[in-house]
C-alpha cells in the first residue's frame, strides 16, 4: 500500500488535485503513428523478415524481406515496435527491432540463418525447449555465459534454432548474443484467452506464515507476499515452499530499482530478476507496484510516470517468465487508486483511468494473463456506486474500480485484485489523520464488506483473484497498515466467519 492513499481526502490531497488539473494532459492521448521521411530508409538485419498484414505476431504473415533488403517505412504503429511499410502495393508490417535505420545485414546474422553461427547466454539462464515456443517442452537448461552453435531462426525472429546435445532444440533469442538489442525483448505470444483456469479465488497479503491455516480453512487459496529487489532476485525458497507446504499458492508482487524503472535498458534486466523468481516457484508475478506515481516508478520527484514506458517493462517481463515457467500467472502492476477529480495524467501522477487505457492501447493485453488492480482508500460499502462522502470519482467505488479496470481492456483479460481492503482502528486505536476519512469503519463493516467484495468479485464474472489487504500487518503509525488486518492484533478474526459463508467453507 503506498501513502498516496493518504492524502485522498485530506486538504493537501485537494490541494494536489486542483494543481495536476491544471497540468498539461499531452500524454493522456495514446500514442499515434509517427510520420517518417522519405529519406528514413531502413535496413533489414536478420536472415529473413516476416511481412505481416497487422502489427502483431497473430497477424496473417504476407511474405519475407530477405537480409539487407531496404524500405521505407511509412511510421511507426502506436506501441513502436513495428514499422508500417509498403508491400505489393499495400499497407503491410515488419518488426522494427530487425529492420534498422543505418543498419546492415551482418556476417553474424546470414552465418546465424545458415547454420554456422554462434551465440552466447545473456542472462542468469535460459530454459532449452522442443520447439519455438512458450508451449513447448523443456529439455533443458543452459547457464549465463555458455555459448551455443546457432542452426537458424523462427520464422518470427524470437526463437533461436540450436545444437543442444547433438540434437536441434530452441531458446529465446532475447536472453542470447543475437537477441537484437538490449532495450527490450521480442514481444511474447498472448496466452489464447484469459487464464482463468482455476475459476474465482482468494486470498490474503501476508507478512508472516502464522495464519496460513486459518487462511486456508476459511476458504483462501492464495497468499501475496511483496519483495523490492533492487539488487536482483532474493532467495524466497523458504516462504515459497512453507506456502505450498499449507496447499496454497504464491503471488510474489515484485518491485526492482525504483530509481531505474523507467530506464528501458534496466527493463531485460529487472525480466532477468522475474525469471529467476518464477523459476523457484512462484505461482503468480504481479510486475511493479502502482506504476502510476513517480514515488514507485522513476523515484520520487524525478517524474517519469509513463504508461508506454512501462508497458516495454511488462512486455519484456511476460517474455522471461513465461520463457521459465509458461503456467506462472502475469499480473499486471495494479495502479494506486488516486481519487482526484479530471482524469489527470502526468509524469507524476498519471490518474488510474487514463494510465490504464494508455496502457491498453499499447496491446498489453498480450504481456499479461491478468490485469491489476488496487481499492483499499475507500469508506464507501462495495454495493455503493455513487453519493459517498468522497464524491464520485471512480477509485472510490468498488465497482467504479473494478468497470474501469476491466473496461480499459475491452473484457480482453480478468480483473486480479492484488489489493482490496477496508481500514479500521476499533480495537486498536484512532487512525492517523491523513487516514481519517476511515474513521466511521467498524470492524463489522470490514468484515462484511470484504464479504460482501468478494460475492460480487465471484458474481461479476470479471475477476480471478482477489487479494485481501491484508492479513496480519502490524504497522501502526502514519500508515496505519494494522488497521486492514483480517487477524488483529487482540487475535480476533471476525471477517473468517463473513469469508467463510461466501467461499462455502
Amino acid at each position: 500500500m503506498n501513502r498516496i492513499k493518504t492524502l485522498k481526502l485530506s486538504l493537501a490531497g485537494a490541494v494536489l488535485a486542483a494543481l495536476l488539473a491544471q497540468t498539461t494532459m499531452a500524454q493522456a492521448a495514446p500514442a499515434r503513428p509517427l510520420a517518417v521521411a522519405q529519406q528514413s530508409e531502413v535496413t533489414v538485419t536478420v536472415a529473413a523478415l516476416n511481412v505481416r498484414a497487422g502489427p502483431g505476431l497473430s497477424a496473417q504473415i504476407l511474405g519475407r524481406l530477405s537480409g539487407g533488403s531496404r524500405v521505407t517505412p511509412l511510421g511507426k504503429s502506436a506501441d513502436g515496435l513495428w514499422w508500417k511499410i509498403t508491400y505489393n502495393g499495400a499497407e503491410a508490417y515488419i518488426y522494427a527491432e530487425y529492420a534498422v535505420a543505418g543498419g546492415t545485414f551482418s556476417a553474424a546474422a546470414s552465418s546465424a540463418a545458415s547454420g554456422s553461427g554462434t551465440a552466447t547466454v545473456t542472462s542468469d539462464f535460459l530454459n532449452v525447449r522442443s520447439g519455438p515456443g512458450l508451449g513447448n517442452s523443456i529439455v533443458g537448461r543452459l547457464n549465463g555465459g555458455q555459448t551455443v552453435t546457432v542452426l537458424g531462426r523462427s520464422s518470427d525472429g524470437a526463437w533461436l534454432k540450436i545444437n543442444y546435445n547433438g540434437g536441434e532444440a530452441w531458446v529465446y533469442a532475447a536472453y542470447t548474443s543475437s537477441g537484437g538489442g538490449t532495450t527490450t525483448a521480442p514481444a511474447a505470444a498472448a496466452p489464447a484467452a484469459p487464464a482463468r483456469s482455476g475459476g474465482f479465488e482468494i486470498g490474503a497479503h501476508i507478512k508472516g506464515t502464522e495464519y496460513l491455516g486459518q487462511m486456508r480453512d476459511i476458504g483462501m487459496t492464495w497468499v501475496k507476499y511483496q519483495v523490492v529487489m533492487p539488487g536482483g532476485a532474493p532467495d524466497l525458497s523458504g516462504i515459497i515452499s512453507a506456502v505450498h507446504g499449507a496447499g496454497m499458492k504464491i503471488l510474489v508482487g515484485a518491485v526492482g530499482d525504483r530509481g531505474r524503472a523507467a530506464d528501458p535498458n534496466y527493463h531485460n534486466e529487472f525480466a532477468g530478476h522475474l525469471a529467476a523468481v518464477a523459476q523457484q516457484g512462484a505461482d503468480a508475478i504481479e510486475v511493479w507496484n502502482e506504476p502510476n506515481l513517480d514515488r514507485e516508478y522513476g523515484g520520487s520527484g524525478n517524474g517519469q510516470v509513463n504508461p508506454e514506458n512501462y508497458a516495454n517493462m511488462l512486455r519484456a517481463a511476460y517474455g522471461a517468465i513465461k520463457s521459465v515457467n509458461p503456467n506462472t500467472l502475469v499480473i499486471s502492476g495494479a495502479p494506486a487508486p488516486t481519487g482526484y477529480r479530471g482524469g489527470g495524467c502526468d509524469n507524476v501522477i498519471c490518474d488510474d483511468q487514463p494510465f490504464l487505457q494508455r496502457l491498453a492501447n499499447t496491446g498489453a493485453a498480450q504481456w499479461m494473463d491478468c490485469i491489476g488492480a488496487h481499492h483499499n482508500g475507500s469508506p464507501n460499502p462495495p454495493d455503493l456506486r455513487s453519493g459517498g462522502p468522497t464524491g464520485d470519482h471512480p477509485s472510490w467505488y468498488f465497482w467504479g474500480t473494478l468497470d474501469v479496470t476491466y473496461n480499459a481492456f475491452r473484457g480482453q483479460r480478468p480483473v486480479c485484485w492484488t489489493e482490496l481492503g477496508y481500514v479500521t482502528g476499533e480495537g486498536i486505536g484512532p487512525l492517523p489523520g491523513g487516514f481519517s476519512w476511515g474513521s466511521n469503519i467498524t470492524l463489522q463493516n470490514q468484515a462484511d464488506w470484504l464479504a460482501r467484495a468478494a460475492q460480487l468479485s465471484r458474481d461479476s464474472g470479471k475477476v480471478r483473484l482477489m487479494i485481501i489487504w491484508n492479513a496480519d500487518f502490524r504497522q501502526w503509525d502514519d500508515d496505519p497498515q494494522a488497521g486492514y488486518s483480517i487477524f488483529r492484533p487482540s487475535g480476533e478474526c471476525r471477517a473468517c466467519g463473513t469469508l467463510r459463508a461466501v467461499m462455502g467453507r
